[in-house]
């Protein structure tokens, strides 16, 4: 499977496919994506077979400090910029956020090539910085499969920050609900919303056990 950097067509795609499971109130937008790549898009990774499109890992490369904020909550997906971006002529470590990650054919083990060529980028990456450190992984699960995914297999979990965002469905519709009270949970189930998950901003630091780091080196 040969991968890509993301590119300016990408962007809407990348936004699509990310509202269909969670739809926010402060979404992130083509300006914030562009930011977000300015200097290294190769982290934003496009799978291609024949030029069709069967894969995207959109991983965002953040410095110490936007790592830090965003796993704590103190900083939303959509309020990352350029201020929290990793710039390697400038810092020795970096904290990888997996915004989107999904495929869309029957390849076996998807995120085994992602964190493969995640690491390839990194080593390009040593190159020219090689103290080059990785503090962290992470990533804002809101789905069953994001969750089990993050949770299950790469054994990432929840810090400080407890998310209090509910996926909840109506009409085949999803809405994201804020909420930290039984009873207006009840009244929204009440009137016919159907309870999907909790949001989640599970996170992996390098000296816990996880098959992420028998790839990520």
């Amino acid at each position: 499977m040969k991968f890509r950097p993301i590119t300016q067509k990408d962007y809407a795609k990348v936004l699509e496919l990310d509202k269909k499971v969670y739809p926010t109130d402060n979404p992130v937008t083509s300006e914030i994506i562009q930011q977000w790549y300015q200097r290294n898009p190769e982290f934003g990774i496009v799978f291609e077979n024949r030029g069709k499109i069967n894969g995207m890992c959109i991983a965002i490369p953040l410095n110490k400090k936007g790592w830090k904020k965003l796993i704590n909550g103190k900083l939303a997906e959509g309020e990352l910029n350029s201020k929290t971006i990793f710039d390697n002529s400038r810092d020795k470590e970096i904290g990888i956020h997996i915004y989107h990650i999904e495929k869309f054919d029957d390849t076996r083990e998807f995120h085994k090539e992602s964190l493969t060529n995640i690491n390839f980028i990194i080593n390009k990456l040593r190159e020219t910085n090689p103290k080059l450190k990785i503090i962290g992984f992470s990533a804002l699960a809101v789905t069953s499969c994001g969750i089990g995914l993050f949770y299950n297999k790469f054994n990432c979990r929840e810090r400080k920050f407890i998310n209090d965002e509910h996926i909840l469905r109506i009409n085949n519709k999803l809405e994201t609900f804020k909420t930290n009270s039984q009873k207006e949970l009840e009244d929204k189930l009440n009137q016919g919303y159907e309870y999907l998950n909790r949001c989640k901003m599970l996170v992996l630091y390098p000296n816990e056990p996880s098959v992420v780091w028998n790839y990520l080196k």
